[in-house]
């Protein structure tokens, strides 16, 4: 037997060896095809969740309800306990086991009175805020316990090193900041399903000039300035209103082009540096420069005597 292939075989072979190898391709394009599909579906159904979370309509008494039942009884815990961070920047006391007990206790005191309350919209920002609060109480809870052996004997400037670096601080400091951004994400929803001008979100996302600021509604400016805050990862005293008041005036007063600032964050830049922002700031230029602007009717956006 003739032990060379003819040419009918070798061509039979050729074509073979062809449909085999595109059988291969296609199977692996289908493959890459059916992943690329899969993650488009995933993709649009996790933006379509978080479309659905800021398309909830809150009401008014959604977000005085919150202030009222989570965010009260949180701020009343935060302002505490930045006021031991406070003192101890200005060397004013020391650490003190004693007084990480008393916040600890307060802590979990202020977790079971927002716990006690539940909120109706299920699935929608506010529940999510009250989540990231209640988990920022637990954190600081871990925190206190952990750091009362740090603070036992330590200068205020070793006590504070070691505090913020600890994983449970940060977990909590990272929760608070990530509850109040979701609170101000329901406001600025709020508003816009208050006046239609108004964009029903808003998003941190590169440098915001001044001419870009300015134009943009009071809700849009506390939106940002929460993302801004989350960002830096840093618990304040004042509130986004109180910061985009002191942007605001210092862009009024001429400053901001004196002193050649081009953005948002140039601004707060100077006015973090200098320690020109202070808790309550915005009910002394409400009237001012906010006499038409949509708010919710929130505690802290109005005068402490009304």
């Amino acid at each position: 037997m003739d032990k060379h292939l003819n040419r009918y075989q070798m061509l039979f072979s050729l074509g073979l060896i062809f449909m085999l190898a595109l059988a291969v391709g296609a199977f692996f394009a289908g493959v890459e095809v059916g992943s690329a599909r899969t993650e488009t579906r995933y993709e649009a159904k996790s933006l379509q969740a978080a479309a659905a979370k800021t398309a909830v309509a809150y009401t008014q008494q959604d977000l005085v309800s919150f202030y009222h039942t989570v965010f009260s009884p949180y701020r009343e815990f935060q302002s505490e306990w930045l006021k031991m961070e406070s003192r101890l920047e200005a060397r004013s006391s020391a650490p003190s086991v004693g007084q990480l007990e008393q916040l600890g206790e307060l802590a979990s005191k202020k977790r079971k009175e927002i716990e006690a309350v539940a909120l109706e919209a299920k699935g929608s920002l506010l529940t999510e805020a009250r989540a990231d609060y209640l988990r920022s109480l637990d954190r600081f809870v871990d925190a206190a316990s952990h750091q009362k052996s740090a603070a036992a004997g330590s200068t205020p400037e070793r006590f504070l090193t070691a505090l913020r670096a600890d994983k449970d601080y940060k977990q909590a400091t990272a929760d608070s900041l990530s509850g109040q951004n979701r609170y101000y994400s329901a406001m600025l929803a709020w508003a816009s399903s208050t006046r239609s001008a108004i964009p029903r979100q808003a998003e941190l996302a590169g440098v915001v000039s001044l001419d870009k600021w300015s134009s943009s509604p009071l809700a849009v400016k506390n939106k940002l300035v929460a993302d801004l805050l989350s960002k830096r990862g840093r618990m304040r005293d004042f509130l986004p209103q109180d910061l985009a008041g002191a942007v605001d005036q210092l862009i009024e007063s001429g400053e901001a082009d004196k002193l050649g600032l081009t953005s948002f964050q140039d601004a707060v830049e100077l006015l973090s540096g200098t320690g020109a922002v202070r808790s309550g700031d915005f009910w002394q230029i409400k009237s001012r420069l906010y006499g038409s602007e949509v708010l919710p009717q929130l505690p802290f956006f109005l005068p402490p005597e009304s």
